[in-house]
């Protein structure tokens, strides 16, 4: 049929299929009208309800990583996790309408537009280009760079090229006709094609004019097979052009009809993909397979086709998004009478499953012969156990019997008469072609070669055997023991020598090595006992049935969470050092296989083929896979940030990205474009101001962080590869948060300087307080002295002076020489010395200071007449500016001082002592010191001696006029007195 219309897609997102070197015959299983199987490739599949987006009719993959999607519905980008739709960090896309999509060298990225139009993206940002630029307002349907570097377009409306940032038709001297075209490609020589209506066009690097291919062509989709050669499609006349010369010695394949494809690609394989109107078709040399919607497709019709990076095929259909991976385990569809059934390898690189010879090609098309006319029920027919004796005869064991094969002779074989028919545990080939047969719950007995049963060993539950010639025969029996039989001699082992696997269900032997797996590991002999392996990150392989160790040393595991395989270098390192710690590779349904390792039946559950293939199977059925093939390549990329900002409402990156006071909370949103399997990679992140060490975050791909201070920031993320190595890349970006005003230094310094002042003003208030409370208290201490002085003078001294007259009177009318008369005027004498103290002690009371001797020479004379006849006089010190004291202060300090000084002197016996006296401008400080015997420690407790009261006393005067008493002394040590009065009480002025 021929094609009348085909959409225009970019060569990166459609490209064709193979050439026709001849006449084309049909190959595919379509041609005898079978109908075609599904395709055996890993599958994944997105619809809206994942957030794909639908009706896609053009991808590519930019350098950076990431699957860019392009259609009715918009632009969009995927990172192999999450489809998100694009928006520009500058301005708007023109329009949504997106006919093409294609990456260029450096990252950047061309977007057309069926409604007329181009945009250039690069590093989120974009420069569009319309009518006003010298574009027509017609679809743009191709976009690419020649070999020059100069960019071309591909319209409706015919070429053009961009020069100087406008864009310009080309002039006839360029050679390219006029019309309507809709492909263009770049091959790997620089060479650009344009295909159109008028044909097939070239443009060789640094040429100045278009060649055109000699063959007639109408528009369709170019492409460029695995060898270099470029092919055509012809869309208008339904084949394929060859537009280069054949390579020699190249056989190219014939594809036959293609159909009505809407969207053609081959592959780095050289495999076709054929996208039609009801799936998609897969064709190979082996033959064709089909993804339709009843095979997990999408949706129906496919629109575009592309293959990635890392080889994976992406599909677009009206509802959706498909990936087709290569599977590095291949399920194969074997007979349903043999699934459950033993493997056993066989000479030509198949195996031999339950009844069956089972051989596989490369793609996993699978061939299975019986090996006996197999008559009755499934279980009659099923063979658990497998084995092969020197003589080529295969022996197998099943529910209750025992069967026997060579060639096409298959027999039963009686069991032992005494076990009744029990079920046959495992089966292993033993010496001059017998077979070693263990019986559920019965123990263990050799068949011999002349069909004579013999019971081995004490009764006992086997699993499992293995033996060789350098290990010996070893015996695993229930419920976690092991015997190994070398010659005559035994020897078990169990939990004391290291085996604590549980019930032991592999046994392994190559060459020295003793592999012995179970419900709880696996678990390597040497020296007389086991040691079990364990991975890196604890992973301890429980769940083994079958292991294998490879002639290069690497070990494979099959265990019921994945196939593990450790390589020999790891293995090595544990042989040296059994408490080392091995890396290891797991392959699980991301690889394309499922379900989990069967638990003791079958055994051994992973085989290895002579053709160094891997059989393996699984409770969900058997698989293939080549130990030799890698994991697919891990895009060595970086580790994009997308957006950074608060929770729930974070903005694209945008550096230096700054935030505004008050931010505390942020939500830092990073990803790996990597599309083959995304989720095996695992992130890590830290926050240099904020974590001490990386904080493992496993497949997330986001940070959250709250109560941030403000300041500056560096936040560095990293991934693994889909081994799980970290790479050496570092993604850091910075960000600040802006403090509040009241996060500010000088804030913080205005309320520290605040506090001190307040402080400060408290304290002189309080000082004030304290000062007026004291003043007040004084005046009443003043008025009840002068209260005194009055009541004194009024009374006690009038009445006094009064006697005195009288008595005067009385002494004139007494003789001159009178002896009584001497008396009384002694007596009189010493009564006016009595006035005078007494009026002295009333200026006292009325402080009244004329007269009055100085602090300094007060506590002087207080101190002589104190002092004993021989002791030295008294050292008196005095600092500051010498101020004038309150006059209640002046008697109570001096009473204390004076009290101190008689203690000194009767009671301490010292010998030297000095006042210190210090006019200070917070306080009066009076210090006395002295070198005699100190205070015992009982009186200075109870703050004086029994019935004494000068301690006590000098304490009362202290607190009376507010001011501070401390003493310090040990007993024949001296003492000193310290007293302190706040000088607004001190001081008159």
């Amino acid at each position: 049929m021929m094609i009348t219309r085909l959409p225009g897609y970019c060569r990166a997102v459609l490209a064709c299929c193979v050439l026709l070197c001849g006449a084309a015959a049909p190959t595919t299983c379509w041609s005898n009208g079978a109908s075609p199987p599904a395709i055996n490739l890993h599958h994944t599949s997105w619809s809206a309800r994942d957030g794909a987006p639908e009706l896609i009719l053009s991808m590519t993959q930019t350098s950076d990583g990431w699957l860019w999607l392009g259609g009715p519905g918009g632009l969009y980008r995927y990172d192999g996790v999450q489809f998100e739709q694009f928006a520009p960090a500058n301005t708007a896309l023109p329009t949504k309408n997106v006919s093409l999509v294609n990456a260029v060298a450096g990252g950047g990225l061309w977007v057309g537009y069926r409604t007329g139009g181009a945009s250039f993206i690069q590093q989120g940002r974009v420069r569009n280009y319309g009518v006003r630029d010298g574009l027509p307002d017609r679809a743009v349907w191709g976009l690419e760079q020649d070999g020059g570097g100069r960019v071309w377009a591909a319209t409706s409306q015919g070429m053009f090229y961009l020069e100087r940032d406008r864009w310009r038709k080309p002039d006839s001297a360029w050679g390219v006709a006029d019309g309507r075209y809709k492909t263009l490609m770049r091959d790997r020589h620089g060479v650009l094609w344009a295909q159109g209506d008028a044909g097939v066009f070239s443009l060789r690097p640094g040429g100045t004019r278009f060649a055109k291919a000699a063959v007639d062509s109408g528009p369709g989709v170019l492409f460029e097979l695995p060898d270099g050669n470029v092919v055509s499609w012809d869309a208008l006349h339904g084949r394929l052009n060859l537009l280069t010369g054949a390579r020699p010695n190249t056989v190219y394949r014939q594809w036959g009809e293609l159909g009505d494809p809407g969207s053609l690609l081959i592959d780095r394989h050289g495999d076709l993909w054929v996208g039609q109107l009801e799936g998609l078709e897969y064709r190979t040399a082996q033959g064709t397979a089909l993804a339709a919607p009843r095979q997990g497709l999408s949706g129906r019709a496919v629109a575009a086709i592309f293959e990635d990076r890392e080889g994976d095929i992406w599909t677009s259909t009206s509802s959706g998004i498909d990936r087709f991976r290569h599977r590095r385990a291949t399920r194969l569809d074997i007979p349903e009478a043999a699934v459950g059934g033993g493997l056993l390898a066989a000479d030509d690189g198949g195996v031999w499953i339950g009844g069956y010879h089972v051989a596989a090609s490369g793609t996993g098309q699978v061939t299975a012969r019986p090996l006996w006319t197999q008559t009755g029920g499934v279980w009659d027919n099923l063979l658990t156990s497998l084995a092969r004796t020197s003589d080529g005869a295969i022996w197998g064991a099943g529910y209750g019997n025992l069967r026997r094969i060579q060639g096409k002779d298959s027999r039963l074989v009686d069991l032992p008469a005494a076990t009744g028919g029990v079920r046959v545990q495992a089966l292993l080939a033993d010496r001059e072609d017998s077979v070693l047969v263990a019986l559920f719950q019965q123990g263990l007995y050799r068949h011999g070669p002349r069909g004579q049963w013999q019971k081995i060993g004490d009764e006992g539950e086997v699993n499992v055997m293995a033996s060789s010639d350098a290990a010996g025969l070893w015996i695993g029996y229930h419920p976690g023991l092991l015997v190994h039989a070398q010659g005559a001699a035994q020897r078990r082992y169990g939990p004391a020598d290291g085996l604590m696997l549980g019930t032991v269900m592999a046994l392994h032997l190559h060459g020295r090595h003793v592999w012995a797996g179970g419900e709880r590991g696996v678990a390597l002999f040497g020296e007389d006992r086991f040691d079990r392996l364990t991975g890196v990150d604890g992973e301890t392989f429980d769940g083994i049935s079958g292991i294998v160790e490879l002639a290069n040393g690497d070990l494979w595991l099959n265990a019921f969470s994945g196939l593990f395989r450790v390589a020999g270098a790891e293995v090595a390192a544990f042989e040296r050092q059994r408490d080392h710690r091995v890396r290891y590779e797991r392959l699980d349904q991301l690889d394309g296989l499922e379900g989990s390792a069967p638990y003791l039946n079958p055994t051994p559950s992973l085989v290895l083929a002579s053709d160094a293939r891997l059989w393996v199977a699984r409770s969900t059925g058997v698989f293939l896979l080549d130990p030799a093939e890698p994991l697919p390549p891990t895009p060595r990329l970086p580790v994009v940030v997308k957006t950074l900002g608060p929770p729930g409402d974070s903005q694209a990156l945008r550096q230096p990205a700054r935030f505004a006071p008050g931010r505390s909370a942020l939500q830092i949103d990073y990803t790996v474009p990597a599309l083959a399997m995304p989720e095996r990679l695992r992130f890590r992140y830290r926050l240099q101001e904020v974590d001490a060490a990386w904080q493992q975050a496993g497949a997330r791909r986001s940070a959250y962080y709250s109560n941030l201070a403000p300041g500056d920031y560096h936040f560095s993320v990293a991934a693994t590869d889909y081994n799980g190595q970290w790479s050496d890349a570092v993604t850091t970006v910075e960000f600040s948060i802006a403090p509040l005003a009241t996060q500010t230094w000088w804030f913080k310094a205005l309320c520290v300087f605040g506090l001190l002042s307040a402080a400060y003003l408290v304290y002189r208030w309080r000082i004030a307080r304290l000062g007026r409370q004291m003043a007040v208290r004084l005046q009443e201490r003043i008025n009840e002295r002068e209260r005194i002085a009055r009541e004194l003078h009024d009374t006690l001294l009038q009445s006094v002076q009064a006697l005195v007259l009288h008595v005067h009177a009385a002494l004139m009318k007494l003789p001159a020489r009178d002896a009584a008369r001497l008396q009384i005027e002694t007596a009189l004498r010493q009564a006016d010395e009595v006035l005078d103290e007494g009026r002295e002690r009333i200026r006292d009371l009325r402080g009244e200071d004329a007269g009055k001797p100085s602090f300094a020479d007060a506590v002087l004379a207080a101190a002589a007449r104190l002092r004993h006849g021989d002791a030295e006089p008294v050292r008196l010190v005095v600092s500051g500016t010498v101020r004038r004291l309150d006059a209640t202060i002046y008697d109570e300090a001096l009473a204390i001082l004076t009290e101190a000084l008689a203690n000194a002197c009767k009671h301490a016996g010292a010998c030297r002592i000095e006042v210190q006296l210090h006019y200070g401008r917070r306080a009066f400080r009076c210090i006395l010191s002295d070198n005699g015997a100190g205070i015992p420690a009982d009186v200075l407790s109870d703050g004086g001696r029994r019935n004494h009261w000068g301690m006590r006393g000098m304490y009362e005067r202290a607190a009376g006029i507010g001011a501070s008493l401390a003493v310090r002394s040990r007993e024949g040590s001296g003492t000193a007195w310290q007293l302190d009065v706040p000088a607004a009480l001190a001081y008159t002025r």
